[in-house]
Parts: structure tokens; sequence; C-alpha cells
């Protein structure tokens, strides 16, 4: 498998202990929302994607190719470059994803347990609140 290389996202939401999972939200016409709480629950960050293509969580144990390019000290959230699920979509003879959406992009969200990777053509609003 090919080696991930990904892009750090700039936000004012500093995490410095780390991040988790605090809540994700779809709905068609709302689009893909996901809570990031600071681990101590002093600070959150609600990102949304108006117009998710597909995402999945899974528990970060099961994503060692993302790490460490996509830890804690680095960020918590990512745009993925190369050698993450896209590509594993881009080599899937089922899917179509990439002949529709030419466009489409991978994000990462961090946390400490549970992380979410998100297909979107769109780069994803941040909005900081507290837990």
């Amino acid at each position: 498998m090919k080696k991930v290389t990904a892009q750090p996202l700039e936000s004012s939401s500093i995490f410095t202990h780390g991040t988790e999972i605090g809540r994700i939200e779809y709905h068609c016409q709302d689009g893909l929302k996901i809570y990031v709480n600071d681990v101590q629950g002093e600070s959150g960050c609600l990102v949304t994607f108006e117009n998710a293509l597909g995402f999945r969580v899974v528990d970060e144990r099961d994503l060692m190719e993302y790490w460490p390019v996509c830890s804690t000290p680095t960020g918590w959230l990512f745009n993925i470059r190369g050698g993450g699920w896209l590509d594993q979509e881009r080599a899937r003879s089922g899917s179509l994803m990439l002949e529709m959406y030419p466009d489409v992009k991978e994000y990462l969200v961090t946390g400490i347990n549970e992380c979410v990777s998100v297909f979107s053509v769109e780069g994803p609003t941040l909005l900081d609140y507290r837990p």
C-alpha cells in the first residue's frame, strides 16, 4: 500500500491534549456534522461538510497507515493527499465516485478513539463551540 501523505488544515481550535469525536450527525439536506471535543472537555469545534459524498467512522487502531502523519502533534483535521481511503476507492472496480466527481478530496478528522474519513468536493466549515 502507498504511504499516506496529508496536509493539516488550519483551525482556530487548538487541541493540545488531543481530540475525541463527540457526536456525528448526517442529514441529506444539512450535510455531515462532526462535533470534535478537546479530551479535557474545555473546547470544541463543529466540522461541517455540506455535500459529503461518503464518510466512515473507524477506530484509530484500524488506520495505522495514517500514523504518524496524521497524529495529534501534527493536527486533528487533515486533507489526505495520497495513500488513504480515496486511493483504495480508485483501485476498487465497483466505484464510480472518481468518474462522477473528479474533484473529490479525502479529509480525516482524528480522535483518540474514533476517526472520521470524509469524501467531499468542498472543504469543511469550522465553528468553535463550548461542549
